[in-house]
């Protein structure tokens, strides 16, 4: 039997044990499974007593991944958790959300969201306090654009809502699993506001900020293109924008599967990679600094984006200096080199 398999049969013996002798531990069950919990992964005496071995179970992948969650709280005294400066305020918020009706007027509905937030900005935190309540701050202001986002189901955010009523005792196992849960929905909500974001720049078409190419690589010759690269120089030369890979010129996502799977050993972060370090060698590597390359699923398909922000100096690509006008890439001639200069660094 593995490591994993064996903490987990140990767990789940235990976990029964305790759903049927709740009434011999009334209200602290789950703060006795939590205690034993931690201490499993960090006494010496219960690792010997479970026959554990700390430094070998880190190579297990499930207990390594539980264990760097956990690790953060271990060695924090139950009561330093509950400062009243952070405390009473944010009960009073995990109280107030509890009453919040989605079916009210909106204005009426924000107000309420608002008031909720003038209580959220008293929270105070002692400066060596514990990292948890940064964190748990962090993902309260994201739910506040989470719950008054009307795009939004009423369910989903009553699924919210329901989460954070499970993380008032932070002593518990299930408030971090609830925290997690939190995280998870917002997470996948911000993907969507993002995937909507360039959604809408891909079907607004190629202009001064957004060049759309089908591929890295020449589909006649099966050899690597560098259009892309120029767009990118452009870009970083002239004003902020953006570089579609897996877009076409009319505006149908045909994705970077086919690519990948041809030259990048169906790896989508080594093709991401590749990308990246292309730049960097092109640009000595001061593309790090002006640009991000991220990759997002629209309509079933990966596309790549990169980010391009412009740069405080002139970028030359193979001797050449590249800008973008009129929705095109094009090179500055030698006799304009310095007026371009001039214009768009002086």
């Amino acid at each position: 039997m593995d490591l994993n398999t064996y903490i987990t049969n140990k767990f789940k013996n235990f976990n029964e044990f305790l759903e049927t002798h709740w009434h011999d531990y009334p209200s602290t069950y789950k703060e006795i499974q939590t205690l034993l919990f931690f201490q499993s992964y960090t006494t010496k005496e219960l690792s010997e007593k479970f026959e554990i071995n700390i430094h070998q179970s880190l190579h297990y992948p499930t207990l390594r991944h539980y264990f760097q969650k956990i690790e953060k709280h271990i060695h924090t005294p139950p009561k330093q958790l509950f400062p009243v400066s952070f405390h009473r305020p944010y009960e009073h918020i995990l109280n107030e959300f509890k009453y919040l009706s989605f079916h009210q007027e909106p204005y009426e509905f924000h107000k309420k969201i608002e008031r909720i937030k003038e209580t959220f900005n008293k929270i105070s935190i002692p400066i060596h306090s514990h990292e948890i309540y940064s964190e748990i701050l962090q993902v309260l202001s994201q739910s506040f654009d989470f719950l008054t986002d009307p795009h939004v189901s009423v369910e989903h955010k009553i699924k919210l809502i329901y989460q954070w009523q499970n993380i008032q005792n932070l002593e518990t196992v299930t408030a971090y699993k609830s925290l997690e849960k939190i995280k998870s929905i917002l997470k996948n909500y911000q993907q969507k506001s993002h995937i909507d974001y360039y959604l809408n720049l891909i079907q607004l078409g190629e202009n001064q900020r957004v060049e759309f190419k089908e591929r890295t690589t020449d589909l006649l010759t099966n050899r690597k293109s560098d259009k892309w690269v120029k767009a990118c120089f452009a870009f970083m030369n002239t004003r902020n924008g953006y570089v579609f890979i897996g877009v076409s010129d009319d505006l149908k996502i045909v994705g970077i599967e086919q690519e990948m799977q041809d030259f990048f050993n169906n790896s989508l972060d080594l093709m991401k990679r590749s990308l990246i370090d292309k730049l960097a060698h092109e640009s000595q590597k001061i593309s790090n600094i002006y640009s991000t390359l991220e990759d997002i699923q629209i309509h079933g398909k990966t596309i790549l984006v990169f980010k391009c922000n412009k740069a405080d100096r002139p970028l030359y690509y193979k001797g050449e200096l590249f800008m973008r006008t009129n929705g095109q890439t094009t090179r500055v001639p030698p006799e304009l080199v310095d007026s371009f200069r001039e214009e768009f660094y002086c």
